[in-house]
């Protein structure tokens, strides 16, 4: 069973999600499609944890990621 999670690319990063996906790299694995729009994640093959938990704390770890580098971002262009 897998689970799949698009994010619009107009509110979340393609790096971020990336990022996430490294970081979950050890519970599961989570393909990645990107597309000008989009970007789906796939998660399968859950380690450990209930898949959902998996896919939940993935989905949060990628709004995370996309806060932290539009703040970064910002903070670099005031400086």
């Amino acid at each position: 069973m897998s689970d799949r999670i698009t994010f619009d690319r107009t509110l979340y990063w393609l790096e971020a999600v990336e990022a996430a996906a490294a970081a979950y790299a050890e519970h599961a694995r989570i393909e990645l499609t990107s597309t000008p729009d989009t970007v789906v994640a796939v998660i399968s093959d859950v380690l450990e944890y209930e898949p959902q938990l998996v896919a939940n704390a993935f989905s949060n770890h990628v709004l995370h990621e996309t806060i932290a580098r539009r703040r970064q971002a910002t903070l670099d262009e005031a400086g």
